[in-house]
């Protein structure tokens, strides 16, 4: 299936890809479609430092 790029007004450094199909569905919370721009590569996530509990006693 084919992806589209859209933006929101209330958003505009934020640019989601969705399902074709998932289009009117975004529309109607307000979500524009933008032309697909080529997308900048994201560095890779970084790993979450674990974290212990302290138990309750």
């Amino acid at each position: 299936m084919a992806t589209v790029t859209m933006t929101h007004p209330d958003l505009p450094e934020q640019r989601i890809v969705v399902d074709e199909l998932s289009v009117p569905h975004h529309q109607a919370a307000g979500w524009q479609i933008t032309e697909d721009l080529p997308q900048e590569p994201t560095s890779p996530a970084r790993s979450r430092r674990h974290t212990t509990r302290k138990d309750s006693d």
